[in-house]
């Protein structure tokens, strides 16, 4: 039976998306797949679309077909096929029909006039939301050696995926782009403090695992500010008062814990602080099993919404009283995998993995571990611990994985965009985290990681908006704070960036990526003994880093001190990995010719300096033919995304 109405359109769109290249597919499949009958499914269709299931389904097919005609280079005749209307004549009459434009003309469509193109004809209701284009990423042009329509389009199958659910969040959420919540104007806020641990450091995990859980149910009320784990982290075993750490987080409302666990057997305690007047306003306890945690944390949730004054839909409701796994010991696996997951060294992700494997095990249905399995993954490769093309690949497939078994992981939604970043897949990279920040709009990371995208492709006001929240969701976390002050400098907002600096020079003194950025606010402004000055700081801290020698020599070579930029050219291997820091010496010293040569390089293996299109360091070529190719090359060409 197909279920709840709530499940119906995620279930749909999955089914049409399996069968997209069948044109066969129709309401029968339908109604045998999803177990109702004929009247039932044009009525569920009807509601939740204002289409008849016929058009709905072609106008499913319309839309794959709309993103393949923008991002591929494949011709109508096969995009026709792939979306399941194989008759090209049909293809290009429907098409016409739905958009007033033919499949070729669209094509030639400029990026700023595709949102311009009219509605569909009355035979479509008005009702039926657009998904937003993403916009052209130059491909070669696909002639794969085999002919099996079904192996030659595979490599198409993760972006017509996350394409879908694209979708799925327009027919949900209505016209929106990308008018995601950036204010950060919250109703209330609270912070909740690190757990104490009742039991022994074997059972270290499950305190704050729980805590997290209490976390992830919270972050269902977009209304409230909940302050990320990172910022409060500091706060285990404070001596502070409960309105002090109010201030420095900036929060009405504090929430303390501790949890006891002995085998199945759990005892939770949470309290709820005011924090002006350190008030405690009310507190449960809980002692059972380990299989009625979530029960638990949603029903803590749910108190704490009302006291915050908080109307939850049912919508929410139902996110709060959905468990992640209903198998107790798969949970426990996972909060394990999660705590060694947060270590991010080797040995830690190790073991992550293998509970994580073993929630798995347990339970095949578990998202969230697979979102998890994702993170692990792509770690290997951040921190430099496994083989980049073989890490990034299993860390595509459990976060799509997770997608597939929950169309609302936010979790995965934002780790693909993250790969995708990670392969210049520019308009991937967005549409996919906008999705994550359509169903986790208070996310910090996610958020900040939006922001950092954005400033990738030359829209730094609007980074600012998204670092900004960020900032106030987790005002402690270094990372955040030195990618806001980032985005402020690249934005050229020199005064709000010297008051950041002020701000993070008392906070993150001791961190050395602080002073990576406070050099690139210097660099921007071609102060280059202070940027020097930063960058020195920055080596003493952390010698290890590779990419600090590189910008002291680059300094030095714009303050007319050649001698650092050339010893190191002659001693970094001339390799793709090497690439971009040889780009960066060049243009030190000078050289425009192979600093382009070595961006040229790097643009046809995907390894060019962070950045690039807003970078400082090649500011001076911005309007050369050659870096424009560059720029071209990797779809950052675009003057709006």
């Amino acid at each position: 039976m197909v279920g709840s109405d709530d499940l119906f359109l995620p279930k749909l769109i999955s089914l049409i998306d399996s069968n997209l290249i069948n044109p066969s597919f129709s309401a029968e499949i339908i109604c045998r797949e999803m177990g109702v009958s004929r009247s039932g499914l044009h009525r569920l269709v009807k509601e939740h679309t204002g289409l008849s299931v016929t058009l709905f389904i072609r106008r499913y097919r319309l839309e794959k077909a709309k993103i393949l005609l923008k991002t591929t280079e494949l011709r109508s005749v096969e995009i026709a096929e792939l979306v399941g209307i194989p008759n090209p004549q049909n293809f290009s009459k429907y098409f016409t029909e739905a958009y007033a434009v033919s499949p070729s003309e669209y094509r030639k469509l400029p990026p700023e006039t595709d949102h311009f193109i009219p509605d569909p004809e009355p035979i479509v209701a008005d009702t039926m939301p657009i998904i937003a284009e993403p916009k052209p990423i130059r491909q070669q042009p696909v002639s794969p050696p085999v002919t099996d329509s079904r192996r030659r389009y595979r490599y198409l199958i993760p972006g017509l995926l996350v394409a879908g659910l694209a979708l799925l969040v327009w027919l949900r959420f209505g016209r929106q782009t990308d008018d995601l919540q950036t204010s950060s104007g919250f109703d209330s806020s609270i912070a909740i403090l690190p757990f104490r641990n009742l039991g022994t450091a074997e059972t270290q995990y499950f305190s704050e695992g729980v805590r997290e859980q209490v976390q992830v149910a919270l972050a269902y009320i977009p209304q409230v500010k909940v302050i990320s784990r990172t910022s409060t982290q500091s706060y285990e075993k404070t001596a502070k008062t409960v309105p002090q750490i109010a201030r420095e987080l900036d929060v009405s409302y504090l929430l303390e814990g501790s949890a006891l666990q002995l085998g199945n057997r759990i005892k939770l305690s949470v309290a709820l602080i005011r924090a002006e007047e350190n008030q405690t306003v009310w507190t449960k306890t809980y002692e059972g099993e380990t299989k009625d945690l979530w029960a638990f944390t949603s029903t803590v949730a749910k108190t704490i919404a009302g006291e915050l004054n908080q109307q939850l839909s049912s919508i929410i409701r139902k996110k709060m009283d959905k468990a992640p796994t209903l198998n107790p010991t798969a949970m426990t696996e996972y909060l394990k995998g999660e705590y060694f997951l947060r270590t991010r060294t080797k040995e830690g992700l190790n073991n992550s993995l293998i509970n994580l494997n073993r929630a798995i095990a347990l339970d095949s249905g578990f998202a969230e571990a697979y979102a998890s399995k994702a993170q692990v993954y792509f770690l290997y490769f951040e921190e430099g611990y496994a083989d980049a093309d073989s890490s990034m690949k299993r860390a595509e497939q459990n976060a799509l994985t997770a997608i597939r078994l929950d169309s609302e992981n936010a979790n995965a939604f934002a780790l693909l965009a993250k790969l995708y970043q990670r392969q210049s897949k520019w308009e991937q990279a967005l549409t996919t985290i906008r999705i994550a920040l359509q169903y986790q709009p208070n996310n910090a990371l996610t958020n900040y990681w939006y922001s950092l995208m954005l400033r990738s492709v030359g829209e730094a006001d609007r980074a600012i908006e998204y670092s900004t929240k960020a900032l106030r969701i987790d005002p402690l976390f270094p990372v955040i704070m030195i990618g806001h002050l980032g985005n402020l400098t690249y934005a050229g907002r020199f005064e709000e960036a010297r008051q950041v600096m002020e701000e993070g020079q008392r906070l993150h003194a001791s961190a050395y990526g602080w002073y990576w950025s406070t050099a690139f606010y210097y660099i921007n402004q071609n102060r280059w003994p202070e940027a020097l000055r930063e960058l020195e700081k920055a080596q003493r801290l952390n010698p290890d880093t590779r990419s600090f020698p590189v910008f002291i020599a680059y300094v030095k070579a714009r303050m007319h001190q050649p001698a650092a930029a050339r010893a190191l050219l002659d001693s970094l291997p001339d390799d793709v990995t090497h690439y971009p820091y040889r780009s960066v010496l060049y243009i030190g010293l000078g050289d425009t010719d192979r600093c382009l040569t070595y961006l040229e390089k790097g643009a046809e293996v995907g390894s060019l300096p962070d950045y690039l299109k807003v970078s400082p360091v090649f500011k001076s070529l911005r309007n050369t033919p050659r870096f424009q190719a560059v720029i071209r090359k990797v779809g950052l060409d675009k003057t709006a995304f």
